[in-house]
């Protein structure tokens, strides 16, 4: 329906009703003059307005035209009635913001002042066409571009001022030389990352089903459904104070492994049983009385001052009493140092900075315990396999550069709770050159001396015999023990006998040692080297005419390592630099034999993440990286300043090993660098020894000549990757990708890692 241009009402016909529309008086209608106006940027009449504001003054103006035409409903040409719409009144309810609605009038009156615009004339609001009844020229991407910028700038001339003043559409004063600028109707809003803030947390509580604590659970959850939803609704109530009842529950940390039991079949002689039943009867099964405490008393004052102390210090209660004392008051001092070594206190992978300086914090040091002053060199370090907190040390002869060589030794059973005097000493006329704790058995340890003889001594109990030692006739050599490995024991034997040890001489000779009830060691010639004849698998050397005529027909060995997985294998080291594989099965004869250092070879330890990648370490200041099954080595480390006297991978990072000379204590990282290390750090003026990781491999522990042994974390250190074992196998496929045919050969290995990917530590 469109409306004519003459100011006549239009009559439309409507199913035999006429409509009317036309004008309600056309005499007061007058069509405003359409003046074309232009924008001046130096205009003084200029106005900011927003889209909103201009977007309104359309509605309204629209609204004005409409109103002046109204619509009649003519019946037969009769009675006429006005049905013109009414416009709608639409209220929109919003909630008000209380700090915008007490700053927006403060802010609109700082807002309002002088303006001279400086922009450019040459505007792409004046390049498009002026919209008509409004008097400037505005497009549509202005209108875009201008919703969320500062300002727009209109600007409008005397004529459009005037017009805006007789339609009540805006309120612009054409005298005033200032012009009125309008804030934006929104509010910026600029967003920071900011810390978590808890605003409410409900944690369950919850219990398992088969303890004592479910019961009583169960009925106080009866009793809230009978008290909220049950006839216990309608009981009779009353206000009264009351105080919550505190409940107090046990998580399941503090639950311990029961204790397993079985019962086994065990041999008994008529000698036994009366050597039993007579002790108990001594012994009594009633606490002693006041009586016979006083008597013990009494007896230890008849004796002189020095004997008292002496007698005093053989009882185990005060011993016991002593250690706890003493373990209290290390607490005090070292008590930072114990958190780090229990992993207490460990970097936050969250953490805003970090440095990768693979260090090593010095935690604590322990110093030998001497009543001669005699200088005696760490030869061997054990940590307990169940028990991380306890290592024993050996004290002995590790070199001849000593100007004095002692000629006794001791063992030390060191506890991390107390690190200034050790839980156990026991001293021995002999050097002691290896000790070894149990995995299978963590109370017994074994103990090598420099004569060649062999114990086993049980650290649970204090001042007490050996549980059994070496002879002469099952054991004859007399070379220096010095390596002592436990082998878990065959499953056709009873499962009530304690696992066997092999123990290395010198002389390279390997003797099995079984205990057995007896106060002596079961000896079994395991295997005897010989010297290598031929050209050996590995590195390729050659024989000079001395080493040719020589009379020695055994090789001297070193060390002892074990196979992860096949208990029945072990390796033995030797000076000659080679790797001779044995077996408890075949004796007297070996498996394999690798060349792997052009000298003596003094380390060897298998990767936690794969059984078949292990490396060796020796006196030609190498460094080498072997995979069972490919006879050269895939990567060797150099050192420029002495040979490795020990060389062990990381137990929490697969591609970190650690290497330990005379002087300093080197940390590889294979997945970054093979060329130099990651770091090199200087302990003291006293040369190393060896050293040993404790079971979680977060700290380890170093000894030196000065038979002082320095335990360090390590410190700021990368943190472990997700995938240890594909990291591994990125790292040495990367450093063996210069050499193709070592890349074959790896290839053709396939899966060099432990089922399931897991990690063993060895």
């Amino acid at each position: 329906m469109s409306l004519k241009d003459d100011k006549k009402p239009a009559i439309f016909g409507v199913q035999g009703r006429k409509v009317v529309v036309g004008l309600k008086d056309t005499s007061d209608y007058i069509e405003p003059k359409r003046e074309q106006s232009h924008l001046s940027v130096t205009s003084r009449h200029s106005v900011r307005v927003t889209f909103q504001e201009l977007l309104q003054r359309e509605i309204n103006k629209a609204l004005l035209s409409r109103s002046h035409y109204h619509v009649y409903d003519v019946k037969g040409g009769k009675n006429s009635k006005e049905v013109t719409p009414k416009p709608i009144a639409l209220v929109i309810d919003r909630p008000r913001h209380p700090l915008l609605d007490s700053k927006l009038p403060e802010l609109s009156e700082k807002d309002t002042g002088s303006y001279r615009s400086t922009r450019s004339g040459t505007s792409s609001i004046s390049r498009h066409k002026s919209t008509r009844g409004l008097g400037m020229k505005i497009s549509i991407d202005d209108v875009i571009l201008g919703i969320g910028s500062d300002r727009l700038l209109f600007h409008f001339d005397p004529a459009y001022a005037q017009y805006t003043l007789e339609s009540d559409s805006s309120s612009l004063d054409d005298s005033l030389p200032e012009m009125t600028i309008y804030t934006l109707p929104f509010i910026r809003v600029i967003l920071w990352k900011t810390q978590l803030i808890r605003l409410y947390e409900q944690t369950s509580v919850t219990v398992p089903g088969d303890t004592e604590e479910s019961k009583l659970v169960l009925k106080d959850n009866d009793l809230y459904d009978y008290l909220t939803s049950h006839r216990g609704r309608m009981r009779r109530r009353s206000e009264a104070e009351a105080q919550t009842i505190l409940a107090f529950r046990k998580t399941r940390d503090i639950n311990t492994d029961p204790v397993m039991k079985t019962s086994t079949a065990s041999y008994v002689s008529f000698y036994e049983m009366f050597d039993t039943y007579r002790m108990l009867s001594k012994m009594g099964t009633s606490k002693p009385s006041a009586d016979e405490e006083k008597s013990v008393a009494i007896a230890l004052q008849k004796l002189p001052y020095n004997e008292q102390v002496n007698a005093l210090g053989r009882l185990p209660a005060f011993n016991l009493a002593g250690m706890v004392v003493m373990r209290l008051l290390a607490g005090n001092e070292y008590s930072r140092s114990q958190k780090r070594f229990r992993k207490m206190k460990i970097v936050d992978r969250m953490v805003k900075h970090i440095n990768y300086k693979y260090s090593l914090l010095p935690l604590f040091t322990l110093f030998p315990y001497t009543t001669d002053g005699m200088r005696r060199a760490v030869c061997d370090i054990s940590f307990c396999a169940k028990n991380s907190d306890i290592l024993a040390v050996a004290y002995g002869i590790y070199s001849y550069s000593a100007a004095k060589l002692s000629k006794t030794g001791s063992v030390c059973v060191w506890s991390i709770k107390n690190p200034c005097n050790p839980e156990r000493l026991y001293n021995y006329d002999y050097p002691v050159v290896s000790v070894c704790f149990s995995p299978y058995m963590a109370t017994l340890l074994a103990v090598g001396l420099f004569d060649g003889s062999v114990e086993v001594r049980d650290v649970t109990k204090y001042n007490e015999p050996p549980v059994a030692i070496s002879q002469r006739s099952t054991s004859p050599c007399v070379d220096p023990v010095l390596s002592i490995k436990w082998i878990k024991q065959a499953k056709v034997i009873d499962s009530a006998e304690i696992d066997p040890l092999l123990a290395l001489s010198q002389d390279g000779s390997v003797t099995k040692f079984n205990i057995i009830n007896s106060p002596y060691l079961a000896g079994f010639k395991q295997t005897v080297l010989e010297c290598v004849e031929g050209t050996p698998e590995g590195l390729n050397f050659t024989v000079t005419p001395e080493l040719e005529r020589q009379t020695i027909r055994r090789p001297q060995g070193l060390s002892l390592t074990k196979h992860p997985l096949q208990q029945d294998i072990f390796y033995i080291l030797t000076d000659e630099g080679c790797l001779h594989k044995c077996s408890t099965n075949y004796q007297n004869q070996y498996l394999e034999l690798l060349k792997t250092h052009d000298g003596a070879v003094n380390c060897m330890d298998f990767s936690p993440w794969s059984p078949k990648l292990f490396l060796t370490c020796g006196n030609d200041w190498c460094i080498r990286i072997w995979m069972d099954g490919i006879f050269r080595p895939l990567i060797t480390i150099k050192n420029l300043y002495a040979p490795y006297q020990w060389a062990n991978w990381s137990r929490t990072h697969s591609t970190v090993l650690l290497g330990i000379n005379r002087k300093q204590v080197e940390i590889w990282d294979i997945r970054r660098s093979v060329l130099k290390p990651m770091s090199a750090t200087f302990l003291e003026n006293s040369f190393n020894t060896l050293a040993k990781f404790s079971r979680d491999g977060c700290n380890i522990a170093i000894g030196n000549e000065k038979g002082n042994v320095h335990i360090s974390a390590l410190d700021e250190m990368p943190f472990p990757p997700y995938f240890q074992y594909e990291a591994l196998e990125k790292a040495i496929y990367k450093a063996v990708a210069t050499d193709p045919d070592l890349v074959i050969e790896l290839r053709s290995v396939g899966y060099f890692g432990y089922p399931n990917k897991a990690c063993v530590i060895p």
